[in-house]
């Protein structure tokens, strides 16, 4: 067996974990939630991607998102026919030297409701569900009918669009836009407080949408705490769909 930790991956890298994906989203009945993207990475020189290869096969895989400069998110995957093996288990003490190098200490573990396999060796880590999300899509559905009471300004970081939502000089809302491959990511949506109650969310996220689809993305997408009904509510009124849930597990 040949174990790699790298914070990159080649193009066949890439597929190989595309693949070992597919296949076990198909053995599990999951939809495949990964994390293979480490341009999205709050410190791209961590080594994010840990790979076991039996020969030229890859038979397991672990990858952690960076989500800020202390939280991570690690997803892992094992061929089903080699499961029960502690090769899992092998990679994921890799990741965690690393991120304690790091000085990484707040993790979660992504895992499918569907996914049996996974919930039991979370289980069996001594982990608990600490919150669930909804992936949504958007239809792509053309914008119209905007109040237009606001101004949207944005600016660019990187792969990162940061916009502004603004009633004359006030910025009333702000929202991040990571674009990935062919992707638009929407995340940390938010009207302040004072304005909220009066329909600026809707508009806000109108005006975002019609922005978006000026540009080249083959789809638009956002999280939603399962928590957060009202926000679940109006991103659903405006033409997004759910296409899956995800559960964060942790220690309590």
């Amino acid at each position: 067996m040949n174990i790699f930790a790298i914070n990159t991956l080649t193009l066949k890298q890439f597929y190989d974990a595309r693949e070992l994906i597919a296949l076990c989203g198909e053995f599990d009945g999951t939809r495949g939630v990964s994390f293979l993207e480490p341009e999205l990475n709050e410190d791209r020189t961590f080594p994010a991607f840990y790979m076991m290869y039996d020969n030229a096969k890859l038979i397991s895989l672990v990858s952690v998102f960076l989500a800020d400069e202390k939280e991570c998110e690690i997803y892992g995957y094992t061929m089903p026919e080699y499961r029960n093996k502690g090769y899992f288990k092998r990679l994921y003490k890799e990741a965690l030297k690393n991120l304690k190098a790091y000085s990484y200490k707040r993790k979660s573990y992504v895992c499918e409701p569907e996914s049996i396999a996974g919930k039991a060796v979370l289980e069996k880590m001594g982990m608990k569900i600490l919150r669930t999300e909804h992936l949504m899509s958007y239809n792509m559905s053309p914008v119209e009918d905007i109040k237009e009471r606001l101004e949207l300004y944005s600016t660019t970081e990187e792969n990162t669009e940061v916009f502004e939502a603004c009633i004359g000089e006030d910025v009333i809302g702000t929202c991040n836009v990571e674009y990935t491959r062919s992707h638009a990511v929407i995340y940390e949506f938010q009207v302040y407080e004072e304005y909220r109650g009066n329909g600026y969310g809707s508009e806000m996220l109108l005006l975002i949408l019609r922005e978006l689809l000026k540009e080249d993305v083959s789809k638009i997408l956002l999280h939603v705490s399962g928590a957060n009904t009202v926000a679940h509510a109006m991103y659903s009124h405006h033409g997004f769909v759910s296409e899956e849930q995800i559960d964060y597990w942790g220690e309590e």
